[in-house]
């Protein structure tokens, strides 16, 4: 099953992808945030570490997106997605090869619109913060094996120009029309 209406924003850690699915809600689109951070933030305040294993840290966040995609199901309208459950199987598969046979049945059998948009890794926004540990170094490796993974998944990656807030969001919006 694909969901045309379900628009995947993935990239690299700090390449402005949050900013961009706040933007798209403030503007009266749904979305879905990134299951990471929010897994992360709950782990701290619990007085634990950020983060699980690394294994773990991916089953726990595929889990998440795929019901947040099943969930959403019904909806007609576009739903952008901060990263999908293709970025936290890319984990899976790097990880651990005992749940891939369940994995490749839901990214074969549950699909998001063909299209998929990427955001680059830029420097000159790129920040830590609370969540997010990685160095720029990271984020750039972290969206090549994206970009792959997502190629390799038979989607098609657009880049999202690297500009300002409207420019972006106006790029993404064309391309859905």
């Amino acid at each position: 099953m694909t969901k045309d209406n379900f628009v995947v924003i993935t990239g690299g850690p700090g390449s402005g992808k949050t900013t961009i699915l706040d933007s798209l809600t403030k503007l009266g689109y749904l979305s879905v945030g990134e299951t990471a951070r929010t897994i992360i933030k709950e782990r701290v305040s619990r007085g634990l570490t950020p983060r699980p294993d690394p294994y773990e840290f991916a089953r726990q966040i595929f889990d998440i997106d795929f019901t947040n995609f099943i969930n959403n199901m019904a909806t007609g309208q576009p739903v952008f997605f901060d990263r999908s459950f293709l970025d936290s199987a890319a984990m899976i598969f790097e990880t651990n090869s005992s749940d891939t046979a369940r994995v490749t049945e839901i990214l074969k059998n549950y699909r998001f619109s063909k299209n998929i948009f990427i955001a680059p890794p830029w420097k000159e926004i790129y920040r830590n913060d609370s969540e997010r540990d990685q160095s720029f170094g990271d984020s750039v490796k972290i969206y090549e094996r994206l970009y792959q993974w997502y190629e390799i998944n038979d989607y098609t990656l657009i880049r999202i120009p690297k500009s300002d807030i409207d420019t972006r969001i106006s790029f993404i919006l064309e391309h859905i029309k």
